[in-house]
């Protein structure tokens, strides 16, 4: 079993070069939100004060986005594998095992991912407190831990989740008769596991809760507080609901633009509607960033018109704290769920270039695939973000809502160049490749 589980890790470098780049930046970014919770605790006082305030919002905000990122990556790197478990079945291994080998394949992507993490925020630690907390009273010059309980927390975390998101995956690899993988790779189904209904309930539960405090208290500095988590727990909602979700927004947006646009189109909106596990991984990091970064500005401009001001700039280091973490696990999950797939489609490429497909067409066709992730993103991100601001200012009691959509766009075009890239840089490699060879191995 041991051989079984290194060699395919091996064989399948590059899939599982993409999940362990997420799980890095997961790990990077929990070892940060552990060593403002260990300094405030060796602190105490108003340090504590200051860094668990931060801190909280640090990690409610990474959590929510680390859930969507390391569950979509990972049912993604089993499904781009089916057809190897399905041949594993066939020269008799057992079905249990398959399961457990992907399991274990797993555990060890998370420790040495979320490790490698940890190994990199200790350096990083300093610099970026030292950056944030300038301003702050009481925080220059205090001595910062990151020691071994963090270091325990952040592995042991990073663990549970990758192996809770990845348990759909490989009961799917388990459980599939090996015919039906065998015959279609990938089966276009939008199916909401357990995992979701739970994640869905809960973000429904925090959501209706957050409304209802708002409610209960709608002063400003209430408001400023609780407020904040109102739009990233729709874009949780959106997200959970994401295999039902996507690929009707998608759809319905797609069809808008006539399929005899271009054959390059034509190929890029099928492949999107078709493969919803690489779809689902890629589209919902990117919403989910879009609407964070959407819904902070928001509730600023928000608070700002309700106190009758002009609207001020956010301070960079706020930004940086709240954001930074779920907008880089965004990106690096987005490029990399492109970068994992691209080997898989070597023989799609190859197939389309035997039937008279050119090389630009392809080329193209990578282009617009991006650009339907991208959109569909920002339209669900969008949507979050304008329904928290109607809501904010409700309560507020403003004429009408203030949005301000200016950095969800940038986010969104950022995520665009991310994906553009990761689709592009794999398909001229696999252009390169001999087309009978490709077409030959099976």
């Amino acid at each position: 079993m041991i051989r079984l589980v290194f060699g395919d890790l091996l064989a399948q470098s590059r899939v599982w070069t993409g999940m362990t780049a997420v799980v890095v930046a997961t790990g990077f970014v929990a070892a940060i939100a552990a060593g403002l919770i260990e300094t405030g605790a060796v602190h105490g006082g108003k340090v504590q004060e200051g860094l668990s305030s931060t801190s909280g919002a640090v990690i409610i905000f990474t959590t929510a986005t680390a859930l969507i990122v390391l569950s979509g990556a990972a049912n993604l790197t089993v499904s781009l594998q089916q057809r190897g478990y399905a041949l594993w079945q066939v020269v008799g291994i057992r079905p249990a095992l398959v399961g457990l080998v992907v399991y274990v394949q797993l555990g060890i992507v998370a420790l040495v991912g979320a490790g490698a993490g940890l190994l990199i925020a200790l350096p990083a630690f300093p610099v970026l407190f030292g950056y944030v907390f300038r301003t702050w009273d009481g925080m220059q010059g205090i001595s910062l831990h990151l020691g071994g309980m963090s270091a325990i927390w952040v592995l042991l975390s990073v663990l549970g989740v990758v192996l809770l998101g990845g348990l759909r995956g490989a009961r799917r690899a388990s459980r599939v008769p090996p015919v039906e993988v065998l015959r279609e790779p990938e089966m276009p189904r939008a199916r909401v596991e357990w995992f979701r209904y739970l994640l869905l309930a809960a973000a429904l539960f925090g959501l209706l809760s957050v409304i209802m405090n708002l409610r209960r208290d709608a002063s400003l500095a209430a408001t400023s507080g609780t407020g904040l988590f109102l739009t990233p727990l729709i874009a949780v909602v959106f997200a959970a609901a994401g295999p039902l979700l996507y690929p009707v927004v998608l759809r319905a947006w797609t069809a808008l633009v006539p399929r005899n646009v271009s054959a390059s189109w034509f190929f890029a909106r099928h492949s999107a509607r078709f493969r919803l596990s690489r779809s689902s991984a890629a589209i919902g990091p990117l919403m989910v960033a879009i609407a964070l970064t959407g819904g902070l500005y928001t509730l600023a401009r928000s608070i700002d018109a309700a106190q009758h001001r002009s609207s001020g700039t956010l301070a960079p280091e706020g930004v940086v704290i709240l954001l930074g973490g779920p907008l880089l696990l965004a990106a690096v999950a987005a490029a990399a769920t492109v970068f994992m797939s691209g080997q898989a489609r070597e023989r799609e490429f190859a197939l389309l270039q035997a039937a008279g497909a050119t090389r630009a067409m392809i080329l193209l066709a990578s282009l617009w695939e991006a650009l339907i992730y991208a959109f569909t993103a920002a339209m669900l991100g969008g949507l979050a973000t304008v329904i928290g601001g109607v809501i904010i200012a409700d309560v507020l009691g403003l004429d009408a809502p203030v949005i301000t959509m200016e950095s969800s766009l940038v986010v969104a075009v950022g995520g665009f160049a991310a994906l553009l890239i990761a689709t592009i840089a794999p398909t001229c490699a696999a252009l390169r490749h001999d087309i009978p060879r490709t077409l030959a191995v099976e």
